[in-house]
């Protein structure tokens, strides 16, 4: 099993509302514990791990968050405007042109400029060494030994990671082309990209995550590290049948918080059933690792809590 700091940039997928940025923070804090330096990108200008910190906004020029660990909030505007002004070599013609209420969303709604610039700052960071040298033939150690990528959710990612490809097929040559060629060779690249699924033991996001894996591999020959399963119900201990047999009797004729304990155990039991079957399920048709992260009751998550989670990828590593 490879191991995930094998990478350079680990893309963190998953559904809406199943923890991508918890795992994406795990993924990071557990880089930086191995003695990495690692970087956390959060996509759409999220600023969800310096809240995690308890740290002042990142922004786009990014930020610490602990020892061996940044942050950074890409935002789509602030991407596409580093990018062009770039190619441009020219603010005041990015101002004229770009600005422009009718060629914005064109550049961005139709040809996706906002998606490709986004991803393509991921790139940009990949680039950069600790000398301040940048681009593709720069040398010497890099700055961030990780990129963990807080993608956006699932179809909104997709499009992300679809974007190098599209325009290359609307350009077809050009620097525009061959920038677009960069970035979907980094992100196919087996020796430097991954993709984490993150999902929760549940039957509509297991279903997406085994779609996502698909189109990932057939479509865009980006290859999956793994699935990491957020939110597992705990487990019940080896209770024989026979003693939950004589507690359930027992409790039914007392009634009261005995009763309501055993009726509670029982709810949680048939849920980790549940979301054990799914995981199988999952490890059967996806043929990845697969690691499980604990259901936490802290609120709000804070580093304690990523700390925590962090020490279960030491079997992914």
């Amino acid at each position: 099993m490879r191991s995930l700091l094998d990478n350079r940039i680990l893309i963190v997928l998953g559904k809406g509302g199943v923890g991508k940025s918890v795992v994406a923070g795990a993924i990071g804090l557990h880089a930086a514990t191995s003695g990495r330096k690692a970087l956390i990108a959060e996509m759409n200008g999220q600023e969800t791990q310096a809240a995690i910190w308890s740290r002042p906004h990142v922004g786009y020029e990014g930020g610490p968050l602990s020892d061996r660990l940044d942050a950074v909030s890409i935002t789509p505007s602030g991407a596409v405007e580093e990018y062009l002004v770039r190619a441009l070599k020219f603010r005041a013609l990015y101002d004229l042109v770009f600005r422009n209420r009718y060629i914005e969303p064109l550049m961005n709604g139709i040809l996706g400029l906002s998606d490709l610039c986004s991803i393509g700052k991921v790139m940009d960071l990949e680039w950069h060494r600790t000398s301040g040298a940048f681009g593709p033939d720069a040398e010497g150690p890099y700055r961030h030994d990780l990129i963990v990528v807080d993608a956006p959710a699932t179809g909104h990612g997709l499009a992300m990671l679809r974007a190098p490809q599209a325009m290359m097929d609307i350009t077809r040559v050009g620097p525009l082309f061959q920038n677009s060629r960069l970035i979907r060779d980094l992100i196919c690249s087996e020796d430097k990209c991954s993709v984490v699924l993150v999902t929760l033991p549940e039957e509509l996001p297991v279903m997406e995550t085994l779609e996502t894996a698909t189109v990932l591999r057939e479509q865009l020959n980006i290859q999956v590290a793994g699935v990491i399963v957020n939110a597992m119900p705990p487990e019940d201990g080896d209770w024989s049948p026979a003693l939950w047999d004589e507690l359930q009797q027992l409790t039914a004729a007392t009634g009261g918080h005995a009763r309501a304990a055993v009726d509670t155990t029982l709810r949680v039991q048939r849920r980790r059933e549940r979301a054990e079957h799914l995981v199988e399920d999952l490890q059967q048709k996806l043929a990845v690792p697969i690691l499980e992260f604990p259901e936490l009751n802290d609120h709000p998550i804070g580093p304690q809590s990523l700390l925590q989670l962090s020490s279960r990828l030491k079997a992914w590593t």
